[in-house]
């Protein structure tokens, strides 16, 4: 017996007066047991699976023949466009093809260029659509690792809406591929992210129809003053703590008044003037409330957010026509290819854009990267984000138009091979407004989503595995052209070089050289090594180092010192060095001088192998070439709005 609860009963309102003291004691007790409950444990993060070092397995599963992923309109008023599933998911699937990663680094300290170097610009465009680099083990890509690096993951990552009370889904660590291109000789080295196939897995089951949530934090709505009132994560298990206690209040110590007390009390509860976060998740009436008490918050949440076959296949579009593999063109690195065949005039995928005023947000100046003590040279650019590469322009605007829809980035330039075209989708569809072409854009800045969507087209029959090609215009065909004639003369002096990543893959187990021993043999100046903060207050075990490093651990800078073997194992001594984010790690140990008086360091006691890494050093990988390519895609000239034509500004807002 869950409730002694009659169904359709109504509040007297000659009654309410004298209620409000049963419904204040009720309150008073439920929130003193609620500050006493035990600490929420989040049961969808579990996965059904383990390997034997206890790490999630994700089987993957073969691409059906129909769509099963779609983007449409979300479930959540206001919130633009999401993800839906067209079939029931189970906790471990794997959804979408795996989406690429785009690094941005060092973003602020780059933009402050164009103000006086402490001035806060006004406008970043991709605020809303980054995550923590650290999310997807992008770490050394700079050396501000906690404050300079973000990810952003056009596809699932950002189409993919949050609600914390649904939470279903969670992002992978993609992977690393080069494509086994080779700075010395291939001028496609840089060119492209190398992160991508960042999947999304279900941790929760989905119906068919419902949305995907995935996890924001709970920061995201605490930062934002319009969003008050939304719950965060522990407000729903707090909820249903809450109509748990209500419910065996009622029955221990109120089962002898009349039941529709219950119903009555509750819709006071329901009234209470002083609104929260938590009162915004508890249910909103008695058919809630026995749901909640038989079958959790969610139950009573799902319906709201599920959307029927019919209206997503009206109003939606099939986003999983696409996967990705290594691309037929040698330079390109991975390509898009279709999972089933397209016929001619069929939408091959859609995509929403962001869009910057001008290139300049993407700009990377001469300066201390490592540091950033002083200002960049605003006057000497020596580099660009590789979001370039992924962005739009056209030659009679300073606009740059980026869409993010899943599968979109893999598809490559060929002119001659292109058979997928871009059109606008129909005004209406989408979150599509053609009237926005009409306008000028300076009346709409800054405004980072424009309410733009963008039909991905077949232009002929394509077969299933057959690669996805479109043209990307003459300007980037000359340029790259141009690219590829110079790249011998830049990368002469690379012939031996091999990555950290690549060195380390290969020799997870090498005898690390102590920093006497490198004096005579050093190692390639743009390796580093990292060490886990942790053998700093106790000692590792080989099998607690190696558990330590999982995608968001940093380490910390460090040198090897002294090194010596036991039991047919190396163990090592090592000195903890500062860095430009030392703040983030350091501040926990005890520190002391070095010899020299001048650096701060931390002797440790002998410590495994596995608790040092061996990483490239901070903008060192290929994406930092400064000779890597950089053009942004051309924009078709017939579909590029005349109204927009002529539009040029400069320096960031």
């Amino acid at each position: 017996q869950h409730s002694k609860i009659q169904k359709d009963m109504h509040v007297s309102s000659s009654r309410v007066g004298g209620f409000y003291w049963i419904a204040a004691l009720l309150l008073g007790f439920l929130i003193i047991n609620l500050a006493d409950a035990e600490e929420i444990v989040d049961k969808d993060s579990t996965c059904s699976s383990t390997n034997e070092d206890g790490e999630c397995q994700w089987e993957e599963v073969e691409s059906p023949s129909s769509c099963t992923l779609y983007l449409a309109e979300s479930s959540i008023p206001g919130a633009g466009l999401g993800i839906f599933t067209a079939i029931d998911r189970i906790e471990g699937d794997i959804i979408g093809n795996g989406d690429v990663i785009i690094p941005i680094v060092d973003f602020d300290y780059h933009m402050k260029a164009d103000y006086k170097f402490n001035s806060v610009y006004h406008f970043d465009p991709t605020s809303n659509y980054v995550w923590d680099g650290r999310e997807f083990n992008l770490q050394y890509e700079t050396a501000f690792v906690h404050t300079g690096l973000a990810a952003f993951a056009p596809g699932l990552d950002c189409a993919i809406n949050c609600h914390l009370g649904l939470l279903n889904v969670d992002k992978s660590e993609p992977r690393y591929d080069t494509s086994n291109l080779h700075r010395s000789t291939d001028p496609g080295a840089g060119a492209f992210t190398p992160y991508h196939n960042s999947s999304t897995i279900v941790t929760h089951f989905i119906p068919a129809g419902g949305e995907l949530f995935k996890s924001y934090g709970d920061e995201y709505f605490l930062s934002r003053k319009k969003l008050e009132l939304v719950p965060v994560w522990e407000d729903y298990p707090q909820a249903e703590e809450f109509v748990g206690l209500f419910n065996k209040m009622w029955d221990d110590h109120l089962a002898h008044l009349p039941p529709q007390l219950v119903a009555d009390l509750w819709e006071l509860v329901q009234g209470f003037p002083l609104r929260s976060r938590l009162f915004n998740a508890l249910p909103r009436n008695m058919d809630e409330f026995e749901q909640v008490i038989l079958d959790g918050v969610r139950a009573i949440l799902q319906p709201a957010y599920t959307r029927d076959m019919p209206y997503l296949q009206e109003h939606g579009r099939c986003v999983d026509h696409i996967k990705s593999d290594t691309s037929t063109l040698r330079q390109a690195g991975r390509g898009a290819f279709a999972i089933r065949g397209l016929e001619k005039g069929e939408i091959v995928t859609g995509s929403p854009l962001i869009w910057y005023p001008n290139g300049d947000y993407f700009k990377m100046y001469q300066g201390n990267w490592t540091s950033q003590q002083d200002p960049p040279d605003i006057q000497n650019q020596i580099h660009s984000q590789i979001l370039m590469n992924y962005c739009w322009t056209h030659p009679e605007s300073s606009l740059f138009i980026c869409p993010y829809g899943p599968g979109v980035q893999y598809i490559n330039h060929n002119k001659t091979l292109a058979n997928v075209k871009v059109k606008w989708a129909e005004h209406g569809q989408m979150g599509h407004n053609s009237e926005i072409l009409q306008k000028h854009p300076e009346n709409m800045f800054p405004i980072a989503n424009p309410g733009l969507t963008l039909d991905f087209v077949a232009t002929r029959d394509i077969a299933p595995g057959e690669e996805l090609f479109m043209d990307y215009g003459d300007a980037w065909e000359k340029a790259w052209e141009r690219h590829t004639a110079e790249w011998n003369a830049k990368a002469s002096l690379s012939l031996n070089y091999q990555s950290a990543r690549d060195w380390s893959m290969e020799n997870p187990n090498a005898v690390l050289r102590t920093v006497d021993e490198q004096i005579d043999d050093p190692y390639p100046e743009h390796f580093t090594f990292r060490c886990l903060k942790e053998i700093g207050a106790y000692e590792l075990t080989s099998e607690e180092a190696i558990g330590l490093w999982d995608v968001r651990t940093v380490g910390l800078p460090c040198s090897i010192q002294q090194r010596k073997e036991e039991d047919g194992e190396h163990r090592y001594i090592v000195h903890f060095l500062p860095d430009a984010d030392y703040e983030h790690g350091l501040e926990e140990l005890e520190l002391g001088p070095d010899e020299n008086g001048q650096l701060w360091w931390l002797e440790t006691d002998w410590i495994v192998r596995e608790a040092i890494k061996v990483v490239d050093a901070p903008y060192t990988t290929d994406l930092h070439l400064s000779h890597a390519f950089r053009h942004p895609i051309g924009f078709p000239d017939d579909l590029f709005p005349q109204a927009w034509k002529g539009y040029r500004t400069a320096g960031i807002w």
